[in-house]
């Protein structure tokens, strides 16, 4: 990496200063994570940007001796920039800031979310005490560097990887208060890059924003059909589990018809970067998922299925949450209550063809049902719960009133909110992914291109752009694709 920093520096600020980028380089397990935040910054000083490289060097994980090392590291690469760029140490920032009770509680609640991931789940008891407190006592010493820094300093944008782990969580919400745009990255272990120029690329904060353009910009029928088919064509591949993801399996056998009408539950990977903090009614999963069942059974008549992700079946996504045994444990074997675990032969789809009303978190799966005429209900603040084709709610009563509406029939999904669903699952699924060797998981393939090439790539184009611009990645990928569809058409 040093080696590729020298090679590359001199092409830097070539255009001279426009706007000034904190990119922040901090360990991340062990990852080639903070090079390729030193690649970003790299490649947005080579579009004429003033950039200033900012070390995170206060301790977070439980692995201290692996967090020293890394930093070891990333000093010795980021020695190799000073001379083109600005290089700083958050220590060196003396805390000017008084320690008040809105961070006390910001630090508590993104030191409980650090948990979670680290715990891979909100259930497991032991140990969570000793963990969630050493994470608060290591986020507490970077709270007020962090905000003395940000205040002391203008930036027209703080580039983070993450958003929520470790002191990232702290950087946005710093950067937010201060009126700092924050840009994100994040991976999805799969070679896949998410960008985010506004926010946490996990959770898609840009999406509502890229909603609103793709739908300012649509000018024609053949523009909205070319939107159109290309969300179908990835919904069935998604539905048949070849898409990018495979998380669906085929059913093996004909759904029980007495599951005809029932409220689907659909679940997230409870440590899943995108469905952390993201609770508005309930304070976590397991008690969204008890306190909906325990309301259901005692208002309605109807039936419930309870759907866990399908992709805690891989590995990778697992988490250390049992929700079959939670479900038992409070509603014993009522027949009215239906779980299906991860690996059960049952496609999510199916699923959505039988019920008649869907009750996500953040799920994906939300905004297919809409698009298919279901209603959805959310007591949450994803992306697209204020999108209008979903009803959401922001408190207990008004989460009870949907459902009764919903299955009392009051509630129906206009021919408006299926098209906008369907705009929003063509952004999230078919233009939110940028195609190019540049991701953390990337970093054997890129680190051997030369820079030159490295940032004529369309890919890192549309990467870079999105960051300098503050233009979600989604429309620029939109505006791609509907060049190159334009294009095979004129040939």
């Amino acid at each position: 990496m040093r080696k590729f920093v020298r090679l590359c520096a001199p092409i830097t600020n070539s255009g001279g200063p426009t706007k000034h980028f904190a990119v922040v380089v901090m360990p991340w397990l062990g990852t080639t994570v903070p090079w390729f935040s030193v690649a970003i910054g790299l490649i947005l000083a080579a579009k004429g940007s003033r950039i200033s490289f900012v070390g995170e060097t206060m301790p977070f994980g439980e692995n201290r001796l692996r967090f020293r090392f890394v930093l070891l590291c990333i000093r010795y690469v980021l020695s190799a920039v000073r001379e083109h760029c600005t290089v700083l140490d958050i220590r060196r920032f003396t805390s000017n800031v008084a320690s008040n009770g809105s961070k006390s509680t910001s630090v508590s609640r993104l030191a409980v979310l650090n948990a979670v991931w680290e715990m891979r789940g909100e259930m497991w008891v032991h140990g969570r005490t000793r963990i969630t407190d050493r994470i608060r006592r290591q986020l507490e010493s970077s709270v007020d560097l962090i905000q003395s820094f940000v205040a002391g300093n203008k930036f027209d944008c703080i580039v983070v990887p993450g958003g929520v782990y470790g002191s990232s969580g702290i950087w946005n919400e710093v950067a937010r208060a201060n009126s700092v745009r924050l840009a994100s990255f994040d991976s999805g272990g799969r070679g896949i890059l998410t960008v985010a120029t506004n926010g946490i690329a996990s959770q898609l904060q840009d999406m509502p924003r890229a909603f609103s353009l793709l739908k300012a910009d649509i000018k024609s029928v053949e523009e909205l059909t070319f939107v159109r088919n290309a969300a179908l064509a990835e919904l069935r591949r998604r539905r048949e589990g070849t898409d990018r993801f495979s998380s669906q399996l085929r059913s093996t056998a004909s759904l029980d018809t007495r599951l005809n009408g029932a409220v689907l539950m659909a679940l997230n990977s409870p440590w899943d970067s995108a469905a952390l903090g993201l609770h508005s009614v309930f304070d976590n999963s397991a008690q969204w998922i008890v306190e909906t069942i325990r309301y259901l059974l005692a208002a309605t008549g109807a039936r419930v299925i309870v759907r866990q992700h399908p992709a805690e079946r891989f590995k990778m996504s697992r988490s250390s949450d049992d929700y079959k045994a939670l479900i038992q444990n409070q509603f014993g074997a009522d027949p009215r209550v239906i779980f299906i675990a991860a690996a059960d032969p049952v496609n999510s789809y199916d699923l959505l063809d039988i019920v008649s009303v869907v009750v996500v978190y953040t799920s994906t799966i939300g905004i297919e049902a809409a698009l298919n005429g279901k209603i959805v209900i959310t007591p949450s603040s994803s992306y697209y719960s204020g999108l209008g084709f979903i009803w959401r709610a922001s408190s207990l009563d008004q989460y009870h009133a949907h459902i009764i509406n919903a299955l009392a029939g009051k509630y129906m999904v206009t021919t408006q909110m299926k098209e906008d669903a369907l705009i929003c699952y063509y952004l999230t699924q078919c233009c939110n992914w940028v195609s190019s060797p540049f991701s953390p998981e990337g970093f054997v393939d890129w680190i051997q291109m030369p820079f030159e090439d490295l940032i004529k790539h369309d890919g890192v184009q549309i990467t870079s752009t999105a960051i300098h611009d503050d233009v979600p990645t989604a429309f620029l990928v939109h505006l791609a694709n509907a060049r190159n569809a334009l294009r095979r058409a004129q040939n």
